[in-house]
């Protein structure tokens, strides 16, 4: 479900990803290459669980892509795309 139920403006999973990015995931292609899947899904999971994980694990310092995925797999399943249908017409 990959939620967060506190009123922060910025999910957790996302903040807690995209920071962990900037301090660790320079290198080419991370938005563009795939993690591992079971190491998405246990990262997942983990968040899931109302967890903050531990990012700096071995397991996802050694494929800093599955973080990456994260994030992508958090936009793809929101409800409601984040650039609504209403404002579609204004992008294209």
């Amino acid at each position: 479900q990959l939620t967060n139920n506190t009123c922060s403006l910025v999910p957790q999973v996302l903040k807690s990803c995209t920071e962990f990015i900037e301090k660790h995931g320079i290198v080419d292609g991370i938005y563009r290459l795939s993690g591992i899947a079971s190491n998405i899904q246990k990262l997942r999971h983990e968040f899931d669980s109302e967890q903050i994980p531990d990012l700096t694990k071995d397991i996802y310092i050694q494929d800093i892509h599955c973080v990456g995925s994260l994030c992508k797999l958090y936009f793809r399943e929101l409800p409601n795309p984040l650039l609504t249908y209403q404002l579609y017409e204004k992008f294209s």
